[in-house]
């Protein structure tokens, strides 16, 4: 009998160990940048595919930011370094690949109930994720968002044997300077590490997936009046924002005969707040793909144009930023505004042509 009680002790006290040791293992290495995100040597490239929907909770949780970024993709090219700068406020990026108006809704309700130092949100609003039926990410995990303390991400993250996998292959890559299993897609700080280097045809990929038909979701618009409604009782600034998407893409909504319902969508969302309109017909969106410091990609506008977007939201080092660029539209100044930007077509001598044969060589 005691035989058996030293064993049976020995066996947990061993897997205990053993539990032990795999978690600090997962959390020095932090495959999937969730802990510390330390940048150093050994673990600085993160696992391809980390989840930020995962990373991100965790990050504003810790960090504690006085200001945060709502939006897409395309809003993690607002640089919180930056947002600092001008305000003085501490900020941490949370745009999410294909976010939705209620998943950015979601993350905006965890934020004010984990960071009590929130002071002010940026919100950027792009078209296509208002489509009514625009698919929810698949990375989207709403108890993470209710749940204080999630067991379920501590243990895949820091327990799990495929985290363990992951860790390995995280120091071989860094140790190795290696890139068969990791990327540097996101900082610290939760936007875009533009030195990424995008795979061949991402342009035309993304031209092939703009929609063709398009129905306006009202439940994102409420969404939208949602969050408007839960800054204001808890006292927070909000900036909303449409993104300055490339001429080419604005082309497809023509081309696809949905410029009618963009415009209607810029009507709606105004009756709801006045909002910053960087989109359009400009030198910034019509500027080339290839020798352009303006867009990192087709559907994503780099840093730079990043840093003008907050300069005119925020009227700061407001010289850097050209006159055309950025438009706060309003009930009373929206139908001049829309009428302005489809003349301003006239201006792309683009327009009109196949715009898969216009990306292959712009």
């Amino acid at each position: 009998m005691k035989s058996y009680k030293k064993w049976t002790i020995l066996t947990l006290s061993l897997t205990a160990f053993t539990l032990f040791a795999v978690a600090v293992i997962n959390y020095v290495v932090d495959p999937y940048g969730i802990y510390h995100f330390s940048g150093h040597s050994y673990n600085y490239n993160k696992i391809i595919d980390s989840d930020p929907y995962r990373s991100k909770a965790f990050q504003v949780k810790k960090y504690q930011p006085e200001a945060i970024v709502l939006g897409t993709s395309r809003a993690m090219r607002l640089n919180p370094p930056f947002i600092e700068s001008l305000t003085g406020e501490p900020a941490y990026n949370v745009g999410l690949s294909a976010a939705t108006p209620y998943i950015e809704f979601k993350y905006l309700e965890y934020a004010i109930k984990v960071d009590k130092n929130l002071k002010t949100v940026y919100l950027g609003l792009d078209f296509e994720v208002f489509q009514n039926d625009y698919p929810t990410h698949a990375n989207y995990d709403e108890q993470r968002l209710t749940s204080f303390f999630y067991i379920q991400d501590l243990f895949a993250t820091l327990l799990s044997e495929n985290a363990l996998k992951d860790s390995r292959k995280v120091l071989l890559d860094n140790i190795n300077n290696t890139a068969n299993y990791t990327e540097h897609r996101y900082l610290g700080d939760g936007s875009f590490d533009e030195t990424l280097v995008y795979p061949p045809n991402t342009n035309e990929s993304t031209l092939e997936i703009m929609p063709t038909t398009f129905q306006l979701s009202s439940s994102s618009m409420l969404y939208i009046e949602k969050i408007k409604e839960l800054c204001e009782q808890n006292g927070l600034k909000l900036y909303i924002y449409i993104s300055p998407v490339h001429a080419i893409i604005l082309e497809t909504y023509w081309q696809n005969n949905l410029w009618d319902q963009f415009e209607d969508w810029k009507r709606q969302l105004v009756d709801i707040a006045p909002v910053w309109d960087f989109s359009g017909y400009h030198e910034i969106s019509m500027s080339s793909l290839k020798h352009s410091e303006s867009y990192n990609d087709l559907s994503h506008f780099s840093k730079k144009i990043g840093e003008l977007i907050l300069c005119r939201m925020l009227n700061k080092e407001a010289d850097r930023v050209p006159a055309y660029f950025g438009v706060y539209i309003t009930p009373d100044n929206i139908e001049e505004h829309l009428d302005k930007l489809r003349k301003n077509r006239e201006q792309w001598p683009e327009r009109d042509k196949n715009m898969l044969e216009v990306v292959a060589v712009y």
